[in-house]
């Protein structure tokens, strides 16, 4: 698989993983809205309080496109502090650096991290919680939780979008996303931990991969 290959892959993965975390915005509840509303965001924000503890989080994850492409792997968040590892690829990002290995290469790829949360494509995913109406049911023992933009919103590409959270201890289980009104993407959650994570998890380990090439691309 050539670079434009790589870096495309990596983007949907981004895509789908970063609006996981980033559509835990805390939200505005106003005592107008309907009882239905106001519950769908207190939930919503229960789940926003997992992914954003002081503690950071994990959990493995598995993604569907078009129910063509599939990918599986895992993820961990802490403050500005993250660390991926799906197909090929395995990412540390200590909050000042950014390693990126290719285990099938045996390169290592040197990045800015923040130069990488303004690639273009995330952007245009970035996500407007004042743009959606919000609704929430029971499936089975869980909460759903759907968000649909509304007629007027100008910025979103996210157009309906279904969050599973399990009841208890309000972990997501599944997340639907609708793009451009045109397909779902989907992505199951499992091994989820939130806090307890160790700031060791988002270091790379030079010492691990002394046969690798280093390639900078800051």
């Amino acid at each position: 698989m050539n670079k434009e290959s790589y870096q495309s892959k990596d983007r949907w993965v981004k895509i789908v993983l970063l609006f996981c975390l980033f559509c835990f915005f805390p939200l505005n509840i106003s005592a107008q809205e309907n009882s239905n509303s106001r519950q769908a965001k207190q939930i919503f924000q229960r789940a926003y309080n997992h992914f954003f503890g002081k503690e950071g989080v994990a959990f493995t994850y598995k993604i569907s496109i078009l129910g063509i492409y599939h990918e599986n792997g895992s993820a961990w968040y802490k403050g500005d502090m993250s660390k991926s590892i799906h197909g090929n690829t395995i990412q540390w990002n200590d909050g000042k650096l950014l390693y990126k290995l290719r285990t099938n290469k045996n390169i290592v790829e040197i990045h800015d991290p923040k130069v990488n949360k303004e690639d273009e494509l995330l952007q245009k995913f970035k996500f407007y919680p004042d743009e959606f109406n919000y609704h929430i049911s029971k499936q089975g023992n869980d909460y759903l939780v759907e968000l649909k933009a509304k007629p007027d919103a100008k910025n979103t590409k996210m157009k309906h979008v279904k969050i599973l959270i399990a009841s208890g201890t309000y972990y997501p289980k599944e997340l639907k996303i609708k793009i451009l009104s045109l397909f779902w993407a989907k992505v199951s959650f499992a091994d989820f931990k939130a806090g307890n994570i160790s700031n060791t998890v988002f270091q790379f380990q030079k010492a691990k991969y002394p046969n690798c090439k280093i390639e900078d691309h800051r």
